[in-house]
């Protein structure tokens, strides 16, 4: 009898252990993106894409056009003007360059201020990168 409890409580702990695990937030976690996608440009020119998420302050750049040129996203603060930091992504090949708070440091986006976002590719030939600015409120 007292072998089956202590299974019983083994198999309790285990479900529990197995449902804290699913829903701590972690890489694997979807990510309902706020912003995106947004475009290297206008009128057509989707060579980059990137996408910004304000809770956890995600941010995604992906290259999505086989030219060989790699897509990049500059972030900046634009109530300070500061150039926060560039994230590129090289090839179109499904995979996209990530970057977030848990990162630290300039990561770690400033609450309630406007951030701006250039998306462009590289080499920098872009005449109309796309440039957007989100409100960082959470």
């Amino acid at each position: 009898m007292r072998i089956k409890r202590i299974v019983q409580g083994g198999i309790s702990a285990l479900a529990m252990g197995a449902f804290v695990v699913a829903m701590s937030p972690g890489s694997a976690q979807a990510i309902n993106w706020d912003h995106g996608p947004m475009y290297s440009g206008d009128k057509g020119d989707k060579a980059a894409s990137a996408y910004f998420e304000e809770h956890g302050d995600h941010v995604k750049v992906c290259d999505i056009d086989s030219d060989g040129k790699k897509a990049w996203v500059n972030v900046y603060d634009e109530m300070t003007n500061d150039f926060l930091y560039s994230l590129t992504d090289t090839k179109n090949d499904g995979k996209c360059s990530y970057r977030h708070a848990s990162d630290g440091g300039k990561y770690n986006l400033p609450e309630n201020h406007d951030i701006g976002f250039t998306v462009s590719y590289e080499p920098s030939n872009n005449p109309n990168p796309g440039y957007y600015i989100y409100f960082n409120d959470h």
